[in-house]
């Protein structure tokens, strides 16, 4: 493994995703990040205290496009897996990408295919109490219990947690994998607003599926969804 630390970068994931010789294993730190973004552009406010990472992911199996969430989602099993470890909260998973504590966003997810390379990258609020302009929607772990912890044990123990569950999901494991992350499902039985590229539609969230999308009850319709920006209804 070989490790990139810096003061202030734009984005760890750019960073990696440039590099011509990547290697499994290597992963990037930075205290800030001036361009750092989550799935379709948006912009994660990164803080100094929280904990902004990005690693790189070679494997020997290739995952389907249709099944391309699978990643995102068993990211997002291990990185709560991780938090569990370090705080045992109540930490909930919001399809696809996002981690939830007390109904505010801890951690985001953003996983980038590169040629042979999947650029996996994580921003997890720690020790940052400054959340700026997301401080009525986003929280971190020191606001929550006023302890702080040391960035660099944190972020170990989400990449090791990672690699050794991606071992379990190579061994076929999945629907394990699966049955834990619905039991922390935080859409399930909320009524949200799911916004595609061409049309809006709203119906009350059930399980996550077997192939990563996301069941919605529509009137008397269940329809599965794989792609869109997911709002929680105000209604």
């Amino acid at each position: 493994m070989r490790i990139y630390k810096f003061d202030e970068i734009d984005s760890t994931n750019k960073f990696l995703r440039e590099k011509e010789d990547v290697i499994e294993g290597d992963l990037a730190i930075a205290k800030v990040q001036t361009l750092g973004r989550g799935r379709r552009g948006n912009k994660w406010v990164s803080t100094e205290g929280a904990a902004l990472f990005s690693f790189v992911l070679k494997h020997d199996i290739e995952i389907p496009e249709e099944e391309y969430m699978k990643l995102s989602i068993l990211i997002g099993y291990s990185l709560l897996y991780s938090l569990k470890k370090i705080e045992n909260l109540d930490y909930k998973f919001k399809w696809t990408n996002d981690l939830y504590l007390d109904e505010k966003k801890i951690s985001g997810i953003l996983v980038e295919k590169i040629r042979d390379n999947y650029i996996i990258g994580i921003g997890l609020n720690i020790n940052n109490l400054n959340l700026e302009e997301a401080k009525s929607i986003a929280i971190s772990l020191r606001e929550k219990t006023g302890k702080t912890y040391d960035l660099e044990k944190v972020i170990a123990t989400v990449v090791e947690d990672f690699y050794n569950n991606f071992q379990e999901f190579k061994k076929g494991k999945w629907k394990e994998i699966l049955e834990k992350i619905n039991k922390v499902n935080y859409l399930y039985g909320k009524r949200i607003n799911i916004v595609t590229f061409d049309k809006e539609e709203s119906g009350i969230a059930g399980d996550i599926l077997e192939d990563g999308m996301l069941e919605v009850f529509i009137g008397d319709e269940i329809k599965k969804y794989n792609i869109g920006s997911i709002h929680i209804s105000k209604k």
